[in-house]
C-alpha cells in the first residue's frame, strides 16, 4: 500500500525549466528562498536624454488643426455632421460657400493643413525629430490623416457610419490579402532567383531568399491594386454586382476618385517610408572612405538608437 500512495513532488520544482529556463514558480512555495538583494542605484542619475527636446507652438498647433479637420472629416462622412451654412468674412469680404461641394473643401483644407503639419515637423531640430516619441506621434497622426481622406472619399458616395465602419475592414482586408499572396508568390520568386544567382556565380541562399521576398512583395501589391481597380469598374458596369453593391448607381467620378485614393492610401504604406526615413533623420548604418588607390571600403555601424523614455 505504500508503494501505491506514495508520489514525487519533484516535477513541481521543475517545471519551470521547461524551454530550458531556470525559474522555478512552485520552489517558494516548498522552501524558503532569501530575498534577491536590491540592486545597485549610482549616486547621480544619469542626464536625461530628452531634456532638451522640445516640440514647438508652430508643430503643435499644425497637428491639431490637422487632427481637428480629420476627426471634422471623419464624422462629416460618418452622417454625424452636417454642413448647412458656409458664409464666413474674409478681411471684411463675405464668401458664400453655401453652393461649394463640402468633399472638395475638406480635401482642399485636407491637403493644405497635412503640408503644413510636415513643413513644420521638418523644421525642427535633428534632435527632436529623432526623438522616438516623436516618431510615434508623427506615425499616429499620418494614420489617422490618411483614413481621413480616405473616408472624405467614401462620403461622397455614402455618407453613414457604416460606410467609415466598411473602410475599416477593407484596408484589413487588403493588407490580409497582399500578406497572403506574398506569401505564395515567394514559393515562385525563391527558384527563380536561385537559379539567376547560380547563373551569374553569385550563388547565396540568404540573399536570393531577401531578393525573392522583395519581389513577391512587388508582385502581391500590383495584383492587389488590379483586384481593387478591377472591383472598382465591375461594381458599376456589370449590372447584377452594381444592384448587390450600390443602391443606387454612384457617380462615375465619384466612384473613380474613391478607387484612386483607396489605392493611394494602400500604397502609401511603402511610398512613405524613405519619407519617414528622411524626416526622422535615421543615421545611415554603414560609412563610406575612398582610400588613396581608388577603393571604396565599406564600414557598417551599429550606433545604438534614440532612447524611448
Amino acid at each position: 500500500m505504500v508503494n501505491i500512495l506514495s508520489f514525487d513532488l519533484s516535477w513541481l520544482t521543475h517545471a519551470g525549466e521547461i524551454g530550458g529556463t531556470s525559474v522555478k514558480p512552485f520552489r517558494q512555495f516548498f522552501s524558503y528562498v532569501a530575498p534577491k538583494p536590491l540592486p545597485e542605484v549610482p549616486e547621480e542619475e544619469k542626464p536625461d536624454p530628452n531634456a532638451d527636446r522640445v516640440l514647438n507652438d508652430s508643430f503643435r498647433a499644425a497637428r491639431r488643426n490637422l487632427v481637428i479637420l480629420c476627426a471634422i472629416c471623419i464624422a462629416w462622412s460618418s452622417a454625424q455632421l452636417a454642413v448647412k451654412d458656409l458664409v464666413f468674412d474674409v478681411g471684411g469680404l463675405s464668401v458664400d460657400l453655401s453652393n461649394a461641394t463640402v468633399p472638395i473643401l475638406l480635401g482642399a483644407a485636407h491637403f493644405y493643413l497635412t503640408a503644413q503639419w510636415i513643413l513644420e515637423f521638418a523644421m525642427m531640430p535633428r534632435n527632436v525629430r529623432r526623438w522616438r516619441l516623436a516618431q510615434l506621434d508623427f506615425r499616429l497622426v499620418s494614420i489617422v490623416m490618411r483614413f481621413a481622406l480616405l473616408a472624405v472619399a467614401a462620403g461622397a458616395l455614402n455618407r453613414s457610419l457604416q460606410t467609415v465602419m466598411l473602410l475599416l475592414v477593407g484596408l484589413l482586408g487588403l493588407a490580409i490579402i497582399s500578406g497572403f499572396l506574398s506569401i505564395i508568390l515567394m514559393f515562385v520568386t525563391t527558384p527563380i532567383r536561385m537559379w539567376a544567382r547560380s547563373r551569374a556565380g553569385r550563388v547565396s541562399a540568404a540573399n536570393a531568399v531577401i531578393e525573392a521576398e522583395a519581389w513577391a512583395v512587388f508582385f502581391a501589391i500590383l495584383l492587389t491594386v488590379g483586384l481593387v481597380v478591377g472591383g472598382g469598374v465591375a461594381s458599376y458596369c456589370y449590372t447584377p454586382l452594381r444592384n448587390a453593391v450600390w443602391a443606387e448607381p454612384p457617380s462615375p467620378i465619384a466612384l473613380s476618385i474613391f478607387v484612386a485614393a483607396l489605392v493611394a492610401v494602400f500604397l502609401s504604406h511603402w511610398f512613405l517610408r524613405p519619407i519617414f526615413a528622411r524626416l526622422f533623420a535615421e543615421r545611415p548604418p554603414y560609412r563610406t572612405e575612398t582610400r588613396e588607390d581608388g577603393k571604396t571600403v565599406v564600414t557598417f555601424m551599429d550606433e545604438p538608437k534614440e532612447p524611448l523614455l
